[in-house]
């Protein structure tokens, strides 16, 4: 997009984890950013005080008048319910929130016109359990349980908006992001953090063998702005984001010991269901076309992390 600046910018799920980050990120290089959260992942301690902020579902149609009022330019939806273990338990909320949640945005942009760009954030969940590694963006998208299906139905409405509407969206596709001001202690490194921090057993619910794909959040933020930077010339495309960081649940473990210099206390449950063995993305187009790539290697990103959790964990 030419002139990047000043722009009036939309966050969905800005209070969230990533959101948070890139809100940071957005309004530090001179935007003006409008934050879309019903706070029921996200957290007020992580709304920038810059930002303007409404508390609403992505569902609600009424995040129509707001994208009027607000003269919205460009759309970050990040808004999702985010848990693959909270979709199997409930999975009927996952699948309204992710899906027509999606779909409620990407109505409320075509009804409002004139969007310079929208990226929606998908995920390395919507391939599925694919054959064959790493996930390139051609790798069809074939989830087949509710988290994994509820993102590779938003991932295919996004771009149908973009087929049939010609909106200006580019769909993000990640695997899983670690940084400060994550607080889902279910998920893997800050559960581990966490158990250091408060001397307490950090429970596995896999068998601990299970393969993912580790990257920092800032890489993220950075991947989303090339994104809408680029927009003139990516729109309608998917862009997977990745790192070398491709270690076991057993390897995050002996990597955070080393680097820390501490002992993790933990137990192995084996309990998990659904789990998707090993996922790992091929990120080469990318870094071929926007020149994108992780710039925070592992042992850089969990020193940086961790000294935040320390701070979290005495309060």
């Amino acid at each position: 997009m030419e002139n990047f600046k000043s722009k009036n910018i939309l966050v969905t799920g800005g209070a969230g984890f990533i959101g948070s980050h890139l809100v940071d990120r957005l309004i530090k290089e001179g935007h003006k950013v409008v934050i879309i959260d019903d706070l029921s992942t996200g957290r007020e301690e992580n709304l920038n005080p810059k930002a303007r902020f409404y508390k609403i579902d992505i569902r609600n149609p009424k995040i129509s008048q707001i994208l009027k009022k607000e003269r919205i330019e460009v759309v970050f939806h990040l808004a999702a319910q985010p848990l693959v273990e909270v979709a199997y338990k409930n999975p009927l909320e996952t699948i309204e929130t992710n899906i027509m949640g999606t779909a409620n945005i990407l109505e409320a942009c075509r009804l409002k016109g004139g969007l310079r760009s929208i990226m929606v954030a998908s995920s390395d969940k919507a391939y599925g359990k694919a054959e064959k590694l790493p996930y390139t963006e051609e790798t069809p998208l074939k989830g087949d349980h509710p988290y994994e299906v509820s993102k590779s139905s938003a991932d295919l409405i996004a771009r149908t908006y973009f087929k049939t509407y010609g909106l200006p969206v580019t769909v993000t596709r990640f695997g899983n992001v670690f940084g400060s001001g994550d607080i889902n202690f279910n998920r893997l490194i800050p559960g581990i953090f966490k158990s250091i921090l408060t001397n307490t057993e950090f429970l596995i619910r896999s068998d601990g063998k299970m393969v993912r794909e580790y990257i920092y959040v800032d890489d993220i933020a950075n991947g989303c702005m090339k994104l809408a930077q680029n927009i003139d010339s990516i729109k309608g495309e998917a862009f997977n984001f990745g790192s070398k960081n491709i270690f076991s649940v057993r390897d995050i473990i002996k990597k955070i010991e080393e680097i820390l210099n501490v002992k993790v206390n933990y137990k192995i449950l084996n309990i998990a269901r659904n789990e998707i063995q090993k996922q790992y993305l091929d990120w080469t187009k990318v870094k071929k076309i926007l020149d994108w790539e992780p710039k925070t290697n592992f042992e850089e990103g969990i020193k940086e992390s961790f000294n935040w959790y320390k701070d979290f964990f005495k309060q």
